[in-house]
């Protein structure tokens, strides 16, 4: 599904989202994966082959924002903060929870440091990485 207003919330509802969702969107090229590291690959000794799924697969996303003003970069440093790193999950939606959060999914950023870097006077930009939770 494509993103048409990405959403962050700390509810699957998106109450909260004007508290931690800037007012523009990442730029295109958001980058979707599917993570397998869940299943492992095991070989006995006469050569047999077989998997152990500890979890199946989860979704991913990798989003760039640029030419963030002071107020849509204090949204994203009070998300990166609420969640505490890798620490704590929250709500992402592709569709600004217009469907009450029935699309929602529930997340942590797949990083350990943030930065935000200047690109112009007054503006920022930052990448992050996301995964869904199990």
């Amino acid at each position: 599904m494509a993103i048409s207003t990405a959403a962050f919330d700390d509810g699957s509802d998106g109450a909260s989202k004007s508290t931690y969702t800037p007012d523009r969107n990442p730029n295109i090229g958001v980058g979707y994966g599917t993570d397998y590291s869940g299943i492992a690959v095991n070989q006995a000794i006469g050569g047999e082959t077989y998997t152990i799924e500890r979890y199946g697969k989860r979704r991913s996303w990798s989003m760039n924002y640029t030419f963030l003003n002071s107020t849509d970069q204090g949204k994203l440093q009070a998300l990166i903060d609420y969640a505490d790193g890798r620490k704590n999950s929250f709500y992402f939606a592709e569709d600004d929870f217009a469907s009450s959060g029935a699309n929602s999914v529930k997340v942590r950023f797949d990083q350990d440091s943030f930065s935000f870097e200047e690109v112009a006077n007054g503006a920022t930009s930052i990448t992050f990485n996301i995964i869904e939770q199990l």
